[in-house]
């Protein structure tokens, strides 16, 4: 790995000087200090560095540390750790809303700073390779060679993948939140008011794969005739609460089922609602927690958080990543790095955080979107 390039925004000089120090002493390259956040701001795209180091205080400056971590948070994509020797809660719940990817406690040694750089580098590249990998949802759904568009209990476009996309001539983009019709706006209103039907009947059928009827779909160039088939989505207390329509080639029915992909668009769906929950060990047993109880899930150092509307937390040790493969992907969302909210509990949204049970959970600037595109926002 290249040499990381180390931005250091701190008003104590001394400080500021001991930890460039520190810094070159463990290899990195490490630029002048500053000790005023705005200065700081206008060279960042200067001299790009990998990472940010700073002070939660900035007394000489006219922004506040968290200010300028605002900033960095919104318009750069550079990880920053905080340098702190406050940990009052006010100061804390401030920080947490910018995302830093550590804290340096003063008074510190030269290993603590070595080991908050690595462990946020280690974090800032995870998040990459996460962003790039994209929703793991739909890209599991991405992959199949059929074609695969899911509404919610209001009939309106939660996902379509992108063969769904591709049959229709219908973005994603343009059918989220929208009446499934939209996402048929190139075909006949007979096939309109044939996919309206289904979506509005599913619900009360059996969680198991239809039959359906054959009809026209067009892309705007060229019509195709396809076998509609239909799953009931189910909430994690067993209520219909949408439909997944699978479009394929008319007789594929039996021969889908052959190929590794169609397995997995199968298995998928029954496990939307096979799983109700999962078994979590505390003291010396495994206890069971049914997903609707399930408020949030915070990510603390190497442990999790599992908040439940009962009041019990569990806490385990284990990763957010495996965590999140657990759940069922329709009820909850990556609100942020470091928490995992079920979409039925947010009573209240504001600008970056969203109310649950009276809590503020922040929302991250790179999770945004993709909360907002699950919920049935006006």
């Amino acid at each position: 790995m290249a040499t990381l390039k180390i931005m250091i925004v701190e008003d104590e000089i001394i400080v500021a000087k001991d930890i460039q120090r520190i810094l070159k002493k463990l290899g990195y390259e490490a630029f002048d200090p500053f000790a005023n956040g705005k200065k700081a701001l206008d060279s960042i795209e200067k001299l790009n560095p990998d990472l940010i180091l700073l002070d939660i205080n900035l007394k000489s400056s006219e922004l506040d540390g968290i200010q300028v971590a605002e900033q960095i948070h919104q318009h750069y994509q550079i990880p920053f750790i905080f340098l702190t020797a406050f940990s009052d809660k006010a100061t804390l719940e401030r920080a947490k809303l910018t995302e830093p990817y550590g804290y340096i406690i003063k008074p510190f040694e030269e290993d603590d700073i070595r080991t908050a750089i690595e462990i946020a580098y280690y974090k800032y590249t995870k998040d990459l390779e996460m962003q790039n990998k994209g929703n793991r949802f739909a890209a599991a759904l991405d992959s199949l060679e059929v074609a695969v568009i899911i509404t919610d209990s209001n009939e309106k476009v939660i996902f379509m993948n992108k063969m769904a996309e591709t049959l229709t001539g219908c973005l994603k983009q343009e059918a989220l939140g929208k009446d499934i019709g939209i996402a048929m706006k190139n075909s006949p209103g007979e096939t309109k008011n044939v996919f309206k039907t289904l979506a509005h009947s599913v619900v009360g059928e059996n969680p198991s794969l239809e039959s359906g009827p054959q009809v026209p779909v067009s892309n705007g160039a060229t019509e195709h005739s396809v076998a509609v088939n239909t799953f009931p989505i189910l909430t994690v207390n067993n209520k219909i609460n949408g439909c997944a329509f699978v479009l394929t080639s008319p007789g594929r029915k039996d021969s889908v089922q052959e190929t590794s992909a169609d397995k997995n668009l199968f298995n998928f769906l029954e496990n939307i609602y096979a799983n109700n929950s999962f078994f979590v060990k505390k003291d010396s047993r495994f206890v069971k927690v049914n997903f609707q109880d399930i408020l949030w899930i915070e990510a603390l150092d190497n442990y999790v958080i599992i908040k439940t509307s009962s009041k019990e937390q569990f806490i385990l040790h284990s990763s957010m990543k495996d965590i999140e493969a657990k759940l069922p992907q329709l009820n909850f969302a990556r609100a942020h790095r470091s928490y995992i909210v079920q979409l039925d509990k947010i009573s209240a949204l504001e600008e970056n955080a969203c109310i649950i049970d009276g809590n503020r959970i922040p929302i991250g600037k790179s999770y945004k979107d993709n909360l907002m595109s699950r919920l049935n926002m006006f």
